[in-house]
């Protein structure tokens, strides 16, 4: 119980919300679809330059 108090007393910040809670799971489920949406920026990003290039040397 000290402890909690303790820990509830301290000056730092809540780096939460009390009326939301978010599993560890749905976390990481997030955390792969953001990778993953990184990824093909950088995939559309690259196949952009590709095309570019072609396009460039068409013309």
């Amino acid at each position: 119980m000290e402890i909690k108090k303790k820990i509830s007393s301290s000056n730092t910040p809540h780096f939460f919300s009390k009326e939301m809670i978010i599993t560890k799971k749905s976390l990481n489920e997030n955390q792969l679809k953001f990778t993953y949406q990184k990824q093909l920026i950088s995939d559309l990003d690259n196949k952009h330059k590709e095309w570019s290039k072609l396009i460039k040397s068409v013309f």
